[in-house]
């Protein structure tokens, strides 16, 4: 089965937990949310971000996660993050990708609607789904403004003129954040979960506290986006070992550190309501 597409993976409006959507940048990552979702029995995404085709290179990325994928019989799909080229898009859909999500939340309104439904179009002749996102979820700000964050009726419009299957909003997240400070408008996503007829998608989690997690589950979220959080694990526990142990064999230090990155993953997983979900 693996890997497959988002609506393969379980998601549903109605249903009350969200599926966690992990980035990725080369194979201990990989690794880390494969194994997890399965010492889980969690569906899971394994996100190929744009910095990360920079690093490793469109192909070789989507293959890493359709090989690695197959370690397990829980299900994954392969989504392409924040892609901002409709070239780009067709690319990882030749190359086999399951989702993709095309963000022209920084295009003037109408451009977004013309270039994300010919995305969903794209994806679905390929038999992948495709995620748009109306509102603005900025990068390193301390805080989202009113008139950043989505507006309910356009939102609905915006679903209904693209065909998407999943609709990435703006809460009060902040892309980037390495601590978790970020709370969201819940009234405003309890609004758009009762207008919007598809499921919701969170970008920006790293920084959101637990709590506003949960809730935001409770509330509609149904794909949560999580990426800067896992490179702090990495980062810190990579630095600590090698201050600690400067002679050890940097494989083992890797091994280690996948499991490091794993049990975040796990722990979100279980935060998400997903585990034992497949």
């Amino acid at each position: 089965m693996n890997p497959c597409n988002l609506n393969q993976l379980g998601i549903t409006r109605e249903n009350p937990w969200a599926v966690g959507h992990f980035n990725i940048h080369n194979q201990e990552f990989i690794r880390a949310v494969v194994r997890a979702a399965d010492q889980e029995r969690s569906p899971a995404i394994l996100a190929v971000g744009m910095l990360s085709v920079k690093y490793m290179g469109l192909e070789p990325l989507i293959s890493a996660c359709q090989v690695i994928s197959k370690e397990t019989d829980v299900p994954i799909a392969v989504h392409l993050d924040h892609a901002r080229d409709v070239d780009v898009v067709k690319q990882a859909l030749d190359c086999g990708i399951n989702s993709v999500m095309f963000d022209g939340s920084a295009l003037e309104y109408e451009e977004n609607v013309e270039k994300t439904t010919k995305v969903v179009q794209m994806a679905h002749e390929f038999g992948a789904t495709a995620e748009g996102e109306i509102g603005i979820v900025p990068h390193g700000t301390a805080s989202v403004s009113e008139a950043d964050m989505t507006n309910p009726a356009r939102a609905v419009e915006f679903a209904e003129r693209t065909g998407v299957d999943f609709l990435a909003v703006s809460l009060g997240s902040v892309h980037g954040m390495k601590t978790a400070g970020a709370s969201l408008n819940q009234d405003l996503l309890r609004q758009l979960h009762q207008q919007i007829p598809v499921p919701l998608v969170l970008h920006g989690a790293s920084g959101v506290v637990d709590d506003h997690i949960k809730a935001a589950v409770e509330n509609g979220i149904r794909k949560i986006n999580v990426n800067t959080g896992l490179k702090v694990v990495l980062k810190n526990f990579l630095s600590d070992k090698l201050a600690k142990d400067p002679d050890s064999d940097l494989l083992d230090d890797f091994d280690l550190g996948m499991d490091a990155v794993n049990a975040s993953v796990a722990a979100r997983m279980r935060l998400f309501g997903s585990s034992n979900k497949a």
